[in-house]
């Protein structure tokens, strides 16, 4: 099972197409930055405040980890190659080396995102007078962020294998939460926060103006979502080789 990972991390990290996975990866953490043009508006806030308003969108690293953890399934679907490799190692071998795979992958671009965005919110900061300032929500906020990275990759994963379908699985880990999901989370909060994309979020800004769920319930429920998903992917695996 150790080389069956190992293998998978390497393919998960090569070729040029992984740039271009990782970029459509910072599509959700921008999306929710540039979707309130009030997070630029930091001038009169404490230092603190001023930073954990362009720091909150982190939390929706949690569904980027979910993109690119189900990108392993995807492409080899894509290319029509997920066939030769059930065959060559056979399926549970391929389910979870492909799962525990995504989940490292996701994670590290998650933790990179994490600096790399830190790093340009202090310079914004700065342009405005004010210090980055990490206090305690922040370095909650980073920690629920990596902790929402490491369940959203499961759960995307599950959803590659169920969907076996690049655009399918697009669609469903990217469209829904920014057409759908943060729709609700405005007009509908009580529907919303039981969402999985919502629910990862959570984790990061737990109980978030009141709309999210609190931290305990978030990863209860977030929990749920993955193990129900992971079932369905296993079973549904089964049943296409059967």
């Amino acid at each position: 099972m150790r080389r069956a990972v190992m293998s998978e991390v390497l393919r998960a990290v090569s070729g040029y197409s992984l740039l271009a996975v990782h970029l459509v990866a910072l599509l959700m953490p921008l999306f929710v930055l540039f979707s309130d043009g009030s997070r630029f508006a930091v001038s009169g806030l404490d230092p603190e405040t001023a930073s954990m308003r362009l720091l909150e969108p982190l939390a929706w690293t949690a569904i980027s980890a979910a993109f690119v953890s189900a990108y392993g399934v995807t492409r080899e679907s894509y290319y029509v190659s997920m066939d030769r490799t059930l065959t060559g190692i056979g399926f549970p071998r391929a389910f979870v080396g492909k799962l525990v795979a995504g989940a490292l992958v996701a994670v590290a671009l998650s933790l990179a995102m994490l600096v790399v965005w830190t790093l340009g919110a202090s310079i914004l900061l700065s342009r405005n007078g004010m210090s980055l300032v990490l206090g305690p929500d922040a370095w909650r906020l980073f920690a629920g962020a990596m902790l929402g990275a490491l369940l959203g990759s499961v759960i995307g994963g599950a959803v590659g294998w169920i969907a076996r379908n690049y655009y399918v699985t697009a669609a469903v880990i990217l469209l829904l939460p920014m057409a759908v999901e943060f729709a609700l989370l405005r007009t509908a909060p009580d529907v919303a926060r039981f969402s999985p994309g919502l629910t990862l979020v959570a984790l990061g800004v737990p109980g978030y103006q009141g709309r999210l769920l609190e931290f305990a319930p978030a990863f209860g429920l977030a929990l749920v979502w993955a193990v129900a998903l992971v079932a369905v992917a296993w079973m549904r695996g089964r049943r296409r080789l059967s």
